[in-house]
């Protein structure tokens, strides 16, 4: 092909991807403009107004770009093909930076070896002493801080640790890790950032019948450096509706934390859910409610790339999908009010014989896909019957939880309004339905969305 029909060729290939771009954006003017990304549970900038003054300073072209990002139609599988440029260029510069810290250290060790001599004694009081300071790693090995030395004079009360985390991107402006720890993370921001309308206020304050919070701290409500000082928890108490009981399942440093939740999921794993379902339960039932027990762990040979790394196609988890297996009795679960099996648990026969693709989806297929609605029925005619409003934070106590009830129903707003045709209103649904009891459960960005900008 000649030069100049290979540039035709390329301008009309340009010509007719920017035009299919910009119908689709303007195809906004005919579907309307959306408010709520219920993906990313945040505000979506809209379509700027232009004004003079607005595009002088540069606020309408800004304005304008991100309602491009937000409005545009298939917005979200564009964004899934550019997060696959981001991880290739994140990588590169990951590993260019890896090498320049390389380097730093090494100059770092040479200058520490080079004053050794003029250290203190173990034990000495030497300029700037920290004992009793305790830094916390990313590294496992370093989860028990070293002891101090013997001579050191043992504080009456313990000193507050002190965290040095570096926050490391991994996607940009999206995942994160701590220092060289293997655990994925979304970026925390202030409580203040959120608002709390997701689930009407209005509809909440309305419903007569005793309703129950359960908060789940996450990385999207806590700086590692200073966890327990962000406020989200009582921020969340302040701006929900008068509750009959709040919950928090949280933690206090970062080794912690990775007791509780996957290595590349946003969710909780087997020990956290389960500690989230003795927290609901004592809230919903008081400090001696009989409790389900674990009857075993099951490990299963495969390595679990959560949400996290399957949105952004990383395969940097190293832990296996592990449960908890409990004695429950039988039960029927209704799917949007057809009686059929909720979850693939069943699929999960053997050590050998599960789902075990590279980015099979362990935690939605164990516990349960979302749907607009779950009802269990544990035929307890005795036992009161009950409403969950969550999103894929309950899938894995769900069950658990059902089990000391007659009925329970599981209501997802993501999805309720487009299986239903209305909104969630709980008083009426729990009416209707003999319910008597309100539970809501979800971390800051499931029953609150982060606003833009």
């Amino acid at each position: 092909m000649k030069k100049g029909s290979a540039s035709k060729v390329i301008y009309i290939i340009l010509s007719v991807c920017f035009a299919a771009v910009l119908a689709l954006f303007y195809a906004v003017a005919l579907t309307g403009q959306t408010d709520i990304s219920e993906t990313e549970m945040r505000t979506l900038q809209k379509v700027p107004a232009f004004s003079a003054e607005a595009f002088s300073t540069g606020v309408y072209q800004t304005e304008l770009e991100d309602s491009i990002a937000d409005q545009l139609r298939f917005g979200e599988q564009i964004k899934y093909i550019v997060k696959q440029g981001y991880n290739a260029l994140t990588s590169c510069f990951s590993k260019a930076a890896a090498r320049t810290v390389v380097k730093a250290d090494e100059s770092l060790a040479a200058g520490e070896a080079a004053v050794e001599s003029g250290l203190p004694e173990a034990g000495g009081a030497g300029p700037e002493s920290s004992v009793g300071l305790v830094e916390a790693s990313a590294d496992e090995s370093a989860a028990t801080p070293a002891p101090a030395p013997e001579s050191a004079a043992v504080p009456e009360s313990k000193p507050k640790q002190t965290y040095h985390y570096i926050y490391q991107e991994v996607v940009a402006d999206s995942l994160y890790k701590l220092d060289d720890s293997g655990y994925i993370i979304q970026m925390w921001a202030p409580p203040d950032q959120y608002d709390f309308d997701l689930y009407d206020p209005d509809m909440l304050a309305a419903v007569t019948y005793p309703k129950y919070l359960l908060f789940i701290d996450t990385p999207l409500s806590t700086d590692f450096n200073h966890p327990g000082e962000s406020g989200a928890y009582e921020y969340v108490k302040a701006h929900m509706p008068a509750m009959t009981d709040y919950a928090q399942l949280t933690f206090e440093n970062f080794e912690d934390y990775k007791q509780y939740f996957y290595q590349t999921d946003h969710h909780w794993n087997y020990r956290g859910s389960y500690l989230g379902y003795i927290l609901c339960m004592k809230m919903l039932e008081g400090p001696d409610v009989q409790l389900l027990e674990p009857t075993g762990t099951h490990t299963y040979p495969t390595i679990y790339n959560g949400s996290l790394a399957r949105d952004n196609l990383l395969r940097c988890s190293t832990e296996q999908f592990t449960v908890y297996e409990f004695d429950i009795q039988p039960y029927t679960t209704y799917v949007d009010d057809e009686e059929a099996e909720y979850g693939w648990r069943s699929w999960y026969v053997s050590d050998d014989d599960f789902p075990h693709k590279v980015y099979s989806n362990h935690y939605g297929m164990y516990y349960g896909d979302d749907h607009a609605k779950v009802v269990y029925d544990f035929d307890n005619p005795e036992a009161e019957s009950i409403l969950i409003l969550a999103t894929s934070w309950s899938n894995a106590i769900n069950e658990l939880i059902a089990s000391h009830y007659n009925e329970t129903h599981v209501l997802d707003f993501r999805h309720y309004r487009n299986t239903y045709g209305e909104g969630i209103n709980a008083q009426k649904y729990m009416e209707e339905h003999g319910l008597s009891k309100l539970l809501i459960l979800g971390d800051i960005s499931s029953i609150g969305h982060k606003r833009k900008g």
